[in-house]
């Protein structure tokens, strides 16, 4: 085939995968066989394979990943995730007005450890919501403050991040500098989503409506302080610090995300010991690994399929047209990286998938030019994502927020569109004034 008529079959085959993803379809099927035709088209079908192989043994990203969700599944099993939350969201029992943005802050802070949106609604909504419903808000916006708060993009600061992992593979920057480059487009889009929900709480109170079930559980302080440990070390590990000066001779681009996991995970199991030690450590790397297994089934292989799929753009020669063209229109790139994020989310549900696959395509080529604009694309790419995720009637959170709260999912997203859209054109902005 020519170059032309493959440009143009890749252009259908892209539609045909967003339409049978929209209907129910799995993503990574779906991934996986678009990028094999695109690569049998080209008369390389064998380089979807070597795709598939290349990703399965990518230790840069499977080994951050995992053991991070590794981290995270032993944080459930002690009932440290369920401690931070007390501790956050004690205060706001107390101040009234800081209730929307409060619960906010404390489902944006607890994604910062528990990189699952579901899971952190899991551990942060039974808490949160009956503090806002006891408040007299209604049970649809409590569920719209657990939503925002909890998919808004607080992962992004976690050094295991599939998104920040991603960014790393693709332009060899040192995890702290992308997720130093993170924190401000990060939170003008946490802070505009917090400001529309504080708007839009004035008309969803309806006064004071019950008491909030008391909260018996003694607070462990010492536990609490556990699920953040792992991003305050890395960043106080980063190189430029130079605190350890001996372990940065062993490790110059900084210590590997997966050392900070095991070191936490070790920490873990030493300050929540209440059993026999020998059924404590069992237990909990039991979980751990448990953990690691989750990461693959639902992390992982969207990673791996998402690079199929790559195989097969960059064999029909999308990726080095699309690159070349953004290469040198540095505004129509910094437009285009989150709204393209964005729409694939709110079309899949899934932000990994998007915001990955996106980094995987065009910041490579990017990073060869300008490393710096590389990392703020595979930036701005992952918020866009995470703000479509938070738009999408079938993103696992919306499904389990409205199951908690007792809506309809499409309930749920007319709501949070609201914030999601207007944070989606702050971040924009900021990108393009910045």
């Amino acid at each position: 085939m020519s170059p032309d008529v493959i440009l143009t079959l890749a252009g259908v085959v892209i539609a045909a995968a967003v339409v049978l993803i929209r209907r129910g379809l799995d993503v990574r099927i779906v991934l996986f066989t678009a990028g094999l035709v695109l690569c049998t088209a080209a008369g390389l079908w064998f380089n979807v394979f070597d795709a598939f192989q290349a990703a399965v043994g990518r230790a840069d990203i499977i080994g951050p990943i995992c053991s991070a969700m590794g981290y995270a599944w032993v944080l459930k099993a002690t009932g440290c995730d369920r401690h931070m939350v007390r501790l956050l969201t004690r205060p706001l029992e107390r101040i009234s007005w800081l209730l929307v943005p409060g619960g906010i802050a404390v489902g944006f802070v607890t994604n910062m450890a528990i990189t699952s949106q579901t899971a952190t609604a899991a551990a942060v909504g039974p808490i949160l919501v009956p503090i806002l419903v006891a408040a007299g808000y209604r049970p649809l916006f409590a569920g719209a403050v657990l939503v925002v708060g909890c998919s808004l993009g607080g992962n992004l600061f976690n050094p295991g991040e599939p998104d920040i992992v991603a960014i790393h593979a693709a332009t060899s920057v040192d995890v702290a500098s992308i997720i130093n480059a993170a924190v401000l487009p990060n939170l003008v889009s946490l802070l505009t989503a917090t400001i529309v929900m504080a708007v839009l709480a004035r008309r969803m109170h309806d006064g004071a409506a019950a008491v909030a079930e008391a909260d018996t559980e003694a607070l462990s302080v010492p536990k609490a302080l556990l699920p953040p440990l792992p991003v305050v070390l890395l960043l106080a590990l980063q190189p430029g610090l130079g605190l350890l000066p001996g372990l940065l001779a062993i490790y110059p681009k900084g210590v590997h995300v997966s050392m900070v996991m095991l070191v936490c995970t070790a920490i873990v199991i030493v300050v929540t010991r209440t059993a026999s030690l020998r059924d404590h450590v069992n237990a909990l790397t039991t979980e751990f690994f448990h953990g690691m297994g989750y990461a693959f089934t639902h992390v992982i292989s969207l990673i791996v399929a998402a690079a199929c799929f790559i195989a097969g753009l960059d064999a029909a020669g999308v990726i080095a047209r699309v690159a070349g063209m953004l290469a040198g229109q540095a505004e129509v790139a910094t437009l285009s990286s989150p709204l393209v994020t964005w729409f694939l989310a709110v079309v899949s549900g899934s932000g990994t998938a998007p915001s990955v696959s996106f980094t995987q395509a065009i910041v490579p080529g990017i990073a060869q030019v300008d490393v710096a604009h590389g990392v703020d694309l595979g930036v701005l790419g992952a918020i866009g994502a995470s703000l479509g995720r938070t738009m999408s009637p079938v993103a696992a959170i919306v499904l389990f927020t409205s199951t908690l709260v007792g809506v309809r999912p499409q309930e749920l997203v007319g709501l949070v569109k609201w914030p999601i859209l207007l944070a989606l054109a702050a971040v924009i902005a900021f990108g393009l004034f910045s």
